[in-house]
């Protein structure tokens, strides 16, 4: 918790309340954790706020958030709040964009319909013991139920906290086709249908990598 010296509170008794079943319960949660249910915002708190009443806090932001419109969206689309809640947290380590946020949710709605495993480089991450960082594909064989490259399906829980933008997302997801993408060296994504498509997005990818890598390490 990196704020953890500035507010003046205990961070690691902060992570623990985050997993205990007697807080959880007060707080409402049927989850096991409250990961994916504290709202990300700009909160105004007074030195050594209790841990107990910062997790309070956000948690009201995000029950505040989601309205009864948005529980019956929920049901509309047959997921339960963890599994709107973790595929929102997906795409909230996937996008830098706010415009492809639907766009992603989509593409991870069609590949759960078509029965494809998420495939998802942020569950690796927070599968991974030591990540954040830069993934090898010795990790993508992590064994981890958070691991999406071995495991169908959405992972147990969500996997950070997701914004009200990456939620929305889920909700409305924009309606297309597309079953793949790739990072396409300029904050945004190249969407694709088919695995041909995506392979020739990957090649595109990575031999603007390996230039951008040439002209950064030529003498000027």
């Amino acid at each position: 918790l990196q704020y953890g010296k500035l507010l003046g509170i205990d961070s690691q008794r902060f992570i623990a309340l985050c997993d205990k079943t007697d807080f959880r319960r007060e707080l409402g949660i049927d989850a096991a954790s409250v990961e994916g249910y504290l709202m990300p915002d700009t909160y105004k708190f007074l030195w050594q706020t209790s841990e107990e009443e910062i997790l309070e806090r956000m948690v009201t932001e995000f029950k505040t958030f989601y309205v009864d419109s948005l529980r019956k969206r929920q049901e509309e689309l047959k997921l339960t709040l963890l599994q709107v809640l973790t595929l929102a947290s997906i795409v909230e380590g996937e996008a830098l964009l706010d415009r492809e946020r639907p766009i992603i949710a989509g593409v991870y709605l069609n590949r759960l319909k078509k029965k494809m495993r998420l495939e998802a480089d942020p569950t690796v991450q927070y599968a991974i013991p030591d990540g954040p960082r830069r993934l090898l594909f010795s990790d993508l064989r992590y064994d981890s139920p958070y691991n999406t490259y071995l495991y169908y399906g959405l992972p147990p829980g969500p996997i950070n906290s997701p914004g009200r933008k990456s939620i929305l997302a889920v909700l409305y997801p924009e309606k297309h086709t597309f079953l793949y993408f790739v990072a396409d060296g300029t904050g945004g994504h190249a969407f694709s249908k088919n695995y041909s498509e995506h392979q020739k997005a990957v090649r595109a990818y990575r031999h603007m990598r390996r230039e951008a890598t040439r002209n950064q390490n030529s003498p000027s």
